[in-house]
């Protein structure tokens, strides 16, 4: 009668791959990042930012997995969402019947939102390196992000235009998407706050920024700076447009902007245009050690974006090491973690799931994205 060896049985469970008697050989997390559509750009950076921690951990050893003593080495399994809701949903359901127990995505906010409430009611853990949507405050006890809600960003952009800029009336311009709504919100809401107003609210269908209809009105009032709530090329398109038409108000943007491709699309009609971004301290030990592991690994710098995937594994490489594989497990940790020093700053999730993160004002300076000295700000609502 023959006898199989159960030691050379692989089973793969999706996040964990395991010999036939139970010995953890592996730890694989999932990732639904949009490689390709218009937020390839945010997700390709993670992406890159991703490959980073995944090097470091198992350059350390690989995970240490809880109570065992013992390490193995860690993956990645990325799925294209294509910034597509639709097609987001599909791969998040692959992902989470393969059997993982935590996925990093998306980057997108109206992919992130889609795949919510897939991933709560499954029980299973999505942390989001880049949707800063409101909407998703309450989306349940799996749901997280390390990258701050617009509500915060909001603090720290009508703040800026009211208290340093010295403007309390504004246009306000924004996309239609799920992004551009949700800032737009948070920001006009913020603004009156503080005693502003926002004198003429114009907004354009996703990926199609026009507002000629509206440039005469524009044109004829008395605001102090208009507010563009949108991404890198919805920005540059909208500004090009008023700069044409003679309107030479300062213009403010959100934190979506990537500054490179914002300068490469508007030229100089995007000269002077302040934005915020979440601090990033190349001073600090994690953000230096980045910085250079990724300078090593491909040759560029990397961008907040890929700071907050980097992050994003090694936190929950970390809930897995301090608490063990299981989604309750990483969920327990993360709801109770202290404050993570990561290389995009610090974490540490609110009751919501939500990271609180300040900004740093930034203003388009002769082409280039040059920080404004000394004016840092933030808080929350």
């Amino acid at each position: 009668m023959k006898t199989r060896n159960t030691w050379a049985v692989v089973l793969m469970l999706g996040a964990i791959v395991m010999t036939g008697c139970g010995t953890v050989t592996e730890v694989q997390l999932g990732a639904v990042l949009s490689l390709q559509g218009r937020a390839s750009s945010y997700g390709q950076a993670i992406q890159r930012g991703i490959e980073v921690a995944v090097d470091k951990v198992n350059a350390e050893g690989g995970v240490g997995i809880a109570d065992s003593g013992t390490r193995v080495p860690l993956s990645v399994l990325v799925r294209d969402a294509q910034s597509d809701p639709q097609i987001g949903l599909q791969v998040a359901r692959e992902l989470i019947d393969m059997g993982h127990t935590a996925v990093i995505g998306s980057d997108d906010s109206a992919v992130t939102l889609a795949i919510a409430d897939l991933f709560q009611r499954s029980e299973v853990v999505l942390i989001s390196p880049s949707s800063s949507t409101p909407a998703l405050r309450g989306k349940g006890s799996y749901i997280y992000r390390n990258y701050p809600s617009d509500e915060f960003e909001a603090v720290s952009i009508a703040s800026y235009i009211y208290n340093v800029a010295g403007t309390d009336e504004v246009h306000v311009i924004s996309s239609q998407s799920e992004y551009g709504l949700g800032i737009k919100n948070a920001f006009i809401a913020r603004f009156r706050a503080l005693g502003g107003d926002a004198e003429i609210q114009v907004s354009f269908p996703a990926e199609e920024p026009d507002v000629g209809a509206r440039l005469e009105d524009l044109a004829a009032t008395k605001a102090g700076g208009i507010y563009i709530a949108g991404y890198s090329d919805e920005t540059a398109a909208i500004a090009r447009m008023l700069r044409d038409a003679g309107i030479d108000l300062p213009l403010f943007g959100t934190g979506a902007i990537l500054p490179d491709e914002l300068v490469a699309a508007g030229g100089d009609a995007v000269e002077g245009l302040v934005f915020p971004t979440v601090m990033f301290d190349a001073e600090e030990e994690p953000t230096a050690d980045f910085i250079a592991a990724y300078r090593n690994k491909f040759g560029s710098d990397p961008d907040i974006y890929a700071a907050h995937g980097y992050d994003a594994v090694l936190i929950i490489v970390q809930a897995i090491e301090q608490e063990g594989l299981s989604s309750d497990n990483i969920s327990f940790y993360m709801n109770a973690m202290n404050p993570f020093a990561g290389a995009a700053g610090s974490t540490k999730f609110d009751q919501d799931g939500n990271a609180q993160k300040f900004h740093r004002m930034w203003v388009i300076d002769n082409g280039q994205a040059r920080a404004l000295e000394g004016i840092a700000s933030g808080g929350s609502q």
